[in-house]
């Protein structure tokens, strides 16, 4: 689904869910001119919806609130170097940014956030951060940050899942988790970082790793991957040059995910 029409059905969502006469779309910049400002005046079910450009803030989500880029990574969260560059309420939703240059691209650890279709790159420390809740994380770039790609602390879920993300070229970890965790990993690609593709501390076994395709990880982890899962290269088309995660068809395997997808983040752009 491209972005345009994705902002139709999150807004038709969004009217289902708290009704058509509660829930207001506030445009940034015509009507807040920063997304900071608009979150101090979004309430539940509000959708916040943001134009191309580079927006250099630090944004804490209100809790209930959608944010979508009009237009895939045109509109770009620049943490300043500085702290985190997006902080999630709870039921929140993030999508179609790019999301760079914060300490931490994303934090969440209340219930029900999704980080969907976002490109989370050249963060000074990790992509995103995940406690106690797992956000749904479908469908994003995340690489070139200098920590892990992901890094989750006792995050558990029976719906959310990290499903069809491009985790590439990070400093550390692709993804790291610690504590008492319990959730489902599918269906991405898990490239080119320089540790572990997927490194869990604690609790291994409660972490369901189906359908991946782990790649050049510098080191791998101790125990042989589960069967069902792959490793062959990706054949990304520019990731240095033109931020291009796509496989290029001529090159890389036919391999498909559980559900007889292409691995990794599908996205039109």
């Amino acid at each position: 689904m491209n972005i345009r029409n994705r902002i139709v059905a999150v807004l038709a969502c969004a009217a289902g869910l708290f009704g058509a006469a509660s829930a207001e779309v506030i445009s940034v910049p015509s009507d807040s001119k920063t997304i900071s400002e608009a979150m101090v005046t979004a309430r539940m079910g509000d959708t916040v919806k943001v134009a191309p450009g580079v927006y250099r803030e630090n944004v804490i989500m209100a809790p209930g609130v959608i944010l979508i880029s009009t237009s895939l990574f045109e509109a770009k969260i620049d943490g300043g170097g500085r702290g985190t560059a997006v902080t999630m309420s709870k039921t929140c939703i993030i999508e179609g940014f790019e999301v760079r240059n914060g300490t931490v691209g994303i934090f969440s650890s209340d219930m029900g956030n999704e980080i969907n279709s976002c490109r989370i790159v050249n963060n000074w420390m990790t992509g995103i951060i995940a406690v106690r809740h797992l956000p749904k994380i479908q469908d994003n770039i995340i690489a070139f940050n200098r920590a892990s790609g992901i890094q989750g602390w006792d995050v558990r879920s029976t719906a959310a899942t990290v499903n069809h993300n491009s985790i590439a070229y990070n400093g550390n970890h692709g993804i790291a988790v610690g504590g008492s965790s319990e959730f489902i990993i599918e269906n991405n690609v898990i490239a080119f970082n320089e540790k572990f593709g997927l490194k869990v501390l604690q609790e291994p076994e409660k972490i369901q790793v189906s359908s991946n395709n782990f790649w050049r990880n510098l080191y791998q982890p101790g125990k042989p991957l589960p069967d069902n899962n792959f490793a062959f290269d990706p054949a990304f088309i520019a990731p240095r040059s033109g931020m291009n995660f796509k496989p290029d068809p001529g090159q890389c395997c036919k391999s498909k995910g559980s559900d007889d997808e292409n691995l990794g983040a599908r996205l039109n752009y």
